[in-house]
């Protein structure tokens, strides 16, 4: 497997497409989580709420962030952690946190060959219609 995450210079390629929405609707799933956590975790409120808010705020800059290289992607990797951890103080968010670090490892991962194929083919589709602009050769 390759583990090259260097984005197509695409605007809307399918890695950063992918990535970007799972990292937003992850966002969103662990301010719920967070929500859900202040009412059934009453003695850690300001940890649950500080973890939570910074996990959010982190999921929706990365995010934004998917156009400026490889890094942001490998950063997007790196925050499935605190999402997974959150499981300690809401049992379930051990199940959807590897849930959606696998989501988002996919969506990486088939977005980049993905993208790395269309660019194949968008280079072929280039260079034949080039060549036929030029006319025959002879």
């Amino acid at each position: 497997m390759d583990l090259d995450l260097t984005p197509s210079p695409r605007p809307h390629g399918a890695q950063r497409m992918f990535s970007a929405t799972i990292l937003v609707i992850e966002a969103f799933v662990v301010f719920f989580a967070v929500l859900a956590a202040h009412q059934l975790v009453p003695g850690d409120r300001v940890l649950t709420w500080s973890w939570g808010v910074l996990t959010v705020l982190a999921l929706v800059l990365c995010s934004g962030m998917l156009r400026r290289g490889a890094w942001p992607y490998w950063l997007g990797l790196v925050l499935q952690l605190p999402v997974i951890l959150l499981g300690l103080q809401l049992t379930p968010m051990w199940v959807v946190g590897l849930g959606f670090a696998a989501l988002y490892a996919y969506g990486a991962f088939k977005g980049h060959q993905l993208d790395a194929e269309k660019d194949t083919v968008d280079a072929a589709v280039h260079d034949a219609r080039a060549r036929e602009e030029q006319g025959p050769t002879d």
